[in-house]
């Protein structure tokens, strides 16, 4: 599940409520926030669910002051965190972020990965690094080693790949792939299984040796109406945002995408809302009863390792989002 925001005991109480019922792992996003600060915040106030970034926006940071943040958050956690590293548009990365982004994301991402990997390794013993990139150039004559002792050789990196070109640049470097909430089933089984698993074949690793994880929203409520609703708040921005729009199209839903921009644009949220139909929601989504959402999560069995059931927040009030997320635990906890 997704950490709530909020201040740090509303955090750390939903943090030791998601970890009681059993969760695999919390995961902090990144837009006007840090996706680091906050899961500091609750590290400390858990023992066993695993951490994630998912994702740093990876183009507006320096790799190596990130290694050397997410080397503390392993620290902080005693070996549970997971670095998920992302991209943005390149007009975002660099006029809103004041990042420094090529506009070549799989090949500076290879790079990005690299240093991480370089980093890791010289924190623990030290001595001179030397790396000449296209992106990205560290040079240190004697790097300093860290004094913390890590809990662990490395911290698993994972990279947000919804397209092919970086899903299998995930298969071949890292340890993971962080899907978002347009990774329907469809796309996942003719986009990014086999993109996934070509780049395997290039680190000449087995498919056990790879997570493979994927956002859905999940709603669970005996109104279905209601349940459709709530969930296709969160596409207005998808929709907004352009970049996931040959998925939806593949799926059938190229005219929705205009009828909606429309009225977004003439200011009109709600009429847009109504232009999303149900059959685009359960193409993505899962909603509505509990047996009628375990049954939309069972299509992804086979293709995902994990799920993240992500509570819609676009347009949603914290106690409804707090109240979904309960409907989450009590039905999906141990």
């Amino acid at each position: 599940m997704f950490l709530p925001s909020g201040p740090a005991p509303r955090m750390i109480e939903w943090a030791r409520k998601i970890e009681s019922a059993g969760f695999d792992s919390l995961w902090q996003g990144e837009f006007v926030n840090s996706a680091l600060i906050p899961l500091a915040a609750i590290a400390p106030s858990t023992t066993k669910i695993k951490l994630g970034a998912g994702v740093v926006l990876a183009f507006t940071q320096s790799p190596v002051m990130l290694t050397f943040a997410s080397l503390d958050l392993d620290y902080l956690s005693e070996g549970r965190f997971i670095l998920g590293l992302g991209v943005a548009h390149p007009n975002r990365n660099n006029n809103w972020y004041g990042g420094n982004d090529a506009g070549k994301p799989v090949s500076q991402m290879r790079e990005y990965l690299q240093v991480v990997r370089l980093i890791t390794e010289k924190s623990a013993e030290g001595g001179p690094i030397e790396f000449q990139g296209d992106y990205y150039h560290v040079r240190a004559r004697d790097f300093t080693p860290r004094r913390v002792p890590q809990p662990r050789p490395r911290f698993p990196v994972y990279i947000a790949g919804v397209k092919p070109k970086m899903a299998r640049l995930s298969g071949e470097l890292a340890d993971g792939l962080i899907g978002n909430p347009m990774f329907s089933p469809r796309h996942v089984r003719e986009n990014v299984v086999p993109a996934v698993a070509a780049g395997l074949a290039i680190s000449k690793r087995k498919r056990a040796d790879f997570e493979i994880l994927g956002q859905c929203f999940t709603v669970i409520d005996n109104d279905l109406a209601t349940a459709y609703r709530i969930a296709a708040r969160s596409f207005l921005f998808s929709i907004w945002a352009r970049i996931y729009d040959d998925i939806m199209i593949a799926e059938g839903f190229g005219h929705v995408l205009e009828e909606v921009r429309a009225l977004q644009k003439s200011g009109k949220p709600d009429d847009a809302l109504d232009k999303i139909p149900r059959e685009m929601v359960d193409a993505f989504a899962a909603v509505g009863p509990i047996d009628r959402v375990r049954a939309r999560l069972q299509a992804r069995a086979g293709l995902l390792d994990t799920v993240i059931l992500a509570v819609p927040s676009t347009q949603t009030s914290a106690d409804e989002q707090d109240h979904y997320r309960a409907k989450i635990l009590d039905s999906f906890g141990s």
